[in-house]
């Protein structure tokens, strides 16, 4: 038994010492969460298709706009609206979309958009789910679960 206790006061100021972190590079803090406003309203061009989410907790909010095949999305993640520069798709083709969607915001932000396709319905499909999440540059995620509706607008012959 006086071996159990040696050992335990000899192994606990090694132990504490690795608690404190010394040499550790110290992690930046965590970023507010976000406060998401809504997008205005979006017109689309007769032929024209496009993509719209919304956050999926109370109270909903209009925060992703995409047209089919450009490059840019118009999002409302924070306070303001911000274009967002797309750097890669994958995932399946639904539509005039692709299920994966990485983008960079104006101040070199991660933006990655990953859906589920729907059910369909007339002049388009809903998205059952998905997410958007943001990571800055001290490495945070930010997760904002979204679904919504990819819709075309009938061409007018």
């Amino acid at each position: 038994m006086k071996r159990l206790i040696a050992m335990l006061t000899v192994g606990t100021p090694a132990l504490a010492g690795c608690a404190s972190g010394a040499g550790k590079a110290p992690v930046p803090p965590a970023p507010d969460v976000p406060i998401a406003g809504n997008l205005p309203a979006q017109d689309l061009e007769p032929g024209e298709c496009g993509l719209f989410l919304w956050t999926q907790g109370d109270p909903r909010r209009f925060i992703y706009f995409s047209r089919a095949g450009a490059s840019t999305a118009e999002t409302m993640l924070a306070e303001t609206q911000q274009t967002l520069a797309m750097v890669r798709q994958g995932g399946s083709l639904f539509g005039q979309f692709m299920t994966e969607m990485d983008y960079i915001g104006p101040e070199s932000e991660s933006v990655f958009l990953k859906i589920t396709p729907g059910e369909t319905v007339e002049g388009g499909q809903k998205i059952s789910s998905g997410r958007i999440t943001l990571l800055n540059s001290g490495g945070w995620e930010t997760v904002i679960p979204v679904s919504g509706l990819r819709a075309c607008q009938p061409d007018t012959e």
